[in-house]
């Protein structure tokens, strides 16, 4: 990290209420804490007002006031693309904070900085899409999470195709493949689980709070049990790339093709996706993921036969 930008982050970090350890700040910048000092020292010099708390930390003396942050063109505009990704992903309330906060970023722009912004979003865009309609159970699952809450789900899982209930312990809200997920210690099942948010029938919050465990997002591939490896067709190969499934590993050439590794909790989950692909894609391994799609395309044929 440059200098310049090592100092603007310590000073962005000791206007927060609370006293910052030198040696979280040394972290943040990735530097060491002797060079914290010293920059505390040089901003210092430079008339800002820096209180060191014996113990606690550093922060700026109370009162003072710093000047209106100056964006750079480039960077008004990628944190505009993310308010964008929140006016198309969030729910109404969410949206409208989305909304609020650009028009913030748009009053503190230089005048010349606000014409090269318009141009460039003018041409660069973000248009996130949903996979069907947004969960209206999104602001109740946001308010678990936030405030380490358990929730009650009437959870419709794709397999077995059944509706369950649950009590999970709300820990993250992820976006990918197309909708939000909530990732939570699952009582039931004794597991971290990850529960697409538009398969939740119902959800109720508990008047119950827990102890935060450690996971990660929902995706660990020391987590996920089953090695899925499936040959895809050289031509074919470019598309699938361009629409994995949950769960992709690596790929590696092999016999005018390459071979697709993935590591999954459940097996149903990449049927969809290897159908997807049709002729082009042959399951390698496991066993039982060969004799499943045998049975599925044994079906579907027999569908059209009939017909």
């Amino acid at each position: 990290m440059k200098q310049m930008d090592r100092r603007l982050l310590i000073l962005m970090r000791l206007r927060e209420e609370t006293p910052v350890r030198a040696s979280d700040l040394a972290q943040d910048c990735e530097c060491s804490v002797r060079t914290v000092y010293r920059d505390i020292d040089a901003l210092c010099q430079a008339g800002v007002p820096v209180a060191s708390m014996p113990g606690e930390g550093y922060r700026l003396v109370p009162g003072y006031h710093l000047p209106p942050i100056a964006f750079a063109a480039e960077e008004a505009v990628q944190i505009l693309l993310g308010i964008d990704l929140a006016l198309g992903l969030g729910t109404m309330a969410q949206r409208d904070a989305a909304r609020s906060a650009a028009a913030k970023v748009d009053a503190v722009l230089l005048p010349e900085t606000r014409e090269a912004v318009a141009r460039l979003r003018e041409r660069i865009r973000a248009s996130p899409q949903i996979a069907g309609e947004l969960s209206p159970h999104l602001p109740l699952l946001q308010e678990a999470v936030v405030g380490d809450r358990v929730v009650r789900l009437r959870y419709h899982s794709y397999e077995p195709d059944r509706v369950t209930k649950r009590d999970v312990e709300a820990h993250l809200l992820v976006f990918y493949s197309g909708d939000w997920h909530l990732i939570g210690y699952c009582r039931l099942r004794e597991d971290v689980r990850d529960f697409r948010a538009g398969r939740i029938e119902s959800a109720r919050l508990l008047d119950e709070t827990f102890v935060r465990r450690k996971i990660d997002d929902g995706y660990d591939p020391g987590d996920m049990e089953i090695e899925v490896r499936i040959w895809i067709d050289e031509r074919a190969a470019r598309w699938a790339r361009e629409d994995l499934a949950f769960g992709f590993v690596s790929e590696e050439p092999a016999d005018g093709g390459f071979v697709f590794t993935f590591r999954v909790r459940d097996v149903p989950r990449l049927l969809p996706w290897i159908f997807s692909r049709g002729a082009a894609a042959r399951v390698l391994s496991p066993p039982e993921l060969v004799q499943r799609l045998r049975e599925e395309a044994k079906a579907l044929v027999g569908r059209y036969l009939d017909a």
